[in-house]
């Protein structure tokens, strides 16, 4: 992975403790999600898409050891997402992606599973880009573009699919900033310091703060 800040590399640390059959995200793959969630036309709550960063869903057992480990992780995952929307909002937002140090490749195929991940919550509010303006369009079609080529589908020629793989590194933050340059056109609702959900007084009926979607009696209550 490229040089990273130190709090991403305890974030690194602290998804990876996590059982190994979780489905819980990489960092690379967490950056691009958070990236979509930050530039989605639609206003999502970290209540739905937390559960996702660790896999887990509402028949799955509890995934963390104890509420400070589910609160640590949590408030590492908002760090970053709050990090995020501070470099898109000054123009400096420069995407994380896994580095394959034999070749000095640039892997960008695991950030745009996490965008594409993103994508896919509100697939009917990308819709409203189509009406937007040509560059904010081309933006759009390139990022889907890539996860098409991602998932073997695009259709394109070898020779194009290889040229687009070796460019998509410099033109997925180019496009990332233009979808977020249009969304904060639109007088979209800010996305910016949300806080990580507070573990503190939690009634043993209400949903529990680490997002799983089950009551914090059958969650982190039972720790």
């Amino acid at each position: 992975m490229q040089t990273i800040p130190r709090r991403l590399k305890l974030l690194e640390k602290k998804l990876a403790s996590l059982p190994a059959d979780s489905g819980s995200m990489l960092v690379s793959e967490l950056d691009g999600f958070l990236t979509g969630i930050l530039v989605c036309p639609d206003l999502i709550m970290p209540s739905e898409w937390l559960p996702l960063v660790w896999g887990s869903d509402e028949d799955a057992d509890p995934i963390f050891e104890n509420a400070h480990q589910a609160e640590q992780l949590v408030g590492l995952v908002m760090e970053q997402y709050n990090a995020i929307a501070h470099d898109l909002q000054s123009g400096r937002f420069a995407p994380v992606f896994e580095v394959d140090t034999r070749h000095d490749e640039v892997l960008w195929e695991l950030w745009i599973d996490g965008f594409e991940s993103a994508m896919q919550l509100r697939p009917e509010s990308w819709g409203a880009l189509l009406q937007s303006d040509e560059d904010t369009r081309t933006a759009l079609a390139g990022l889907i573009l890539l996860t098409r080529i991602n998932e073997g589908d695009s259709g394109l020629p070898e020779a194009e699919i290889e040229e687009l793989t070796e460019k998509a590194p410099d033109l997925i933050g180019a496009w990332v900033e233009i979808l977020n340059a249009w969304r904060v056109s639109q007088d979209l609702s800010p996305q910016l310091a949300t806080p990580a959900p507070s573990f503190g007084k939690v009634g043993r009926n209400d949903p529990c703060p680490c997002g799983s979607g089950k009551k914090y009696k059958k969650c982190h209550g039972l720790s």
